[in-house]
């Protein structure tokens, strides 16, 4: 009960920065839960319509429900963030990688080049750095090249407070710096 307690008086949105955040595959919102919590205004977007209601019934940012391509218009937004399908990358997949029609990473790319965030950010399953690793660094040099430091790692919810053993490859681009959370200690 007391993580519980934790969670709720730890993740309340509220606004309090000037900055607004673009989440792309959105999904529930769990990654704009934790901006709206840093005190961001998210809009999120998000193709099946359950997961966008979710986002929209728990959150203060509003999800529209799209399916997202290279010709969409978005709004202007400082800050980019998402969780581009996994399918195409996961293990438990058949990893075909750029060859799967669920690949959202030319679309995720496609809005960073458009709005030209101060700062992006997505994640992804650990498989993108094996078999597809080749497709991953593509994925970084495309975004080097649009003037982005890129730093990437595999982390594990477990390490920062999270009772889940979970590994996300996350990725941060940015025009100056940026340090990792240093991982909590197991008690």
């Amino acid at each position: 009960m007391e993580y519980v307690n934790f969670i709720s008086e730890t993740l309340i949105p509220r606004i309090t920065e000037k900055e607004i955040v673009l989440d792309l595959f959105a999904g529930c919102g769990g990654l704009s839960l934790g901006f709206e919590a840093a005190g961001y205004k998210t809009i999120g977007y998000e193709m099946e319509p359950n997961a966008a209601e979710t986002y929209r019934q728990n959150l203060n940012g509003n999800c529209t429900t799209v399916k997202l391509d290279t010709f969409f218009n978005y709004p202007d937004a400082q800050i980019i963030i998402g969780g581009p399908p996994c399918q195409p990358f996961s293990v438990g997949g058949h990893q075909l990688g750029m060859k799967d029609a669920r690949d959202g990473f030319p679309i995720f790319i496609d809005a960073v080049r458009k709005l030209k965030p101060k700062v992006f950010m997505f994640e992804n399953v650990r498989g993108l750095l094996y078999t597809n690793k080749w497709y991953f660094e593509l994925i970084v040099e495309e975004l080097k090249r649009l003037g982005y430091m890129v730093d990437y790692r595999l982390l594990n919810a477990v390490h920062f407070g999270v009772p889940q053993n979970r590994e996300r490859l996350f990725v941060i681009g940015h025009k100056s710096q940026f340090q990792f959370p240093i991982r909590e200690k197991i008690k």
